[in-house]
């Protein structure tokens, strides 16, 4: 499969999970069936936008910056986020981004199903 963003109509998302200020999600893949890979996007946070701090059950995410500053929240403690930064929430955590930048935060998001070691 091969899939471009600029193949992608944005969704734009104000106030996500209790943040502020818009957001724009360029789904690449969205609940593909049959796959741990349950989403993969490119998001933007215009300058001072957040999505708000929320937990995983059943699933795990991550956050890779590609341009930016932000600050990233992992289970509560604030990190700097600003490019080749890699934010991982595993299954139970939670995490929050903002904004903290003149310029929109542009960063890799990907949702995976949670894998139990034990089926293998």
């Amino acid at each position: 499969m091969i899939k471009s963003v600029h193949q992608v109509v944005p969704e734009i998302a104000e106030d996500v999970r209790g943040g502020n200020g818009m957001v724009t999600a360029h789904k690449l893949l969205d609940l593909f069936p049959g796959s741990a890979i349950k989403s993969v996007g490119v998001v933007r946070l215009e300058p001072g936008a957040s999505v708000g701090e929320h937990s995983h059950s059943g699933d795990e995410d991550f956050y890779y910056c590609i341009s930016g500053t932000g600050v990233v929240v992992d289970n509560g403690v604030e990190h700097p986020f600003t490019p080749g930064t890699l934010q991982i929430t595993r299954d139970g955590e939670s995490q929050a981004i903002r904004n903290i930048g003149e310029t929109e935060l542009v960063f890799l998001g990907a949702l995976i199903a949670t894998v139990d070691a034990s089926e293998d």
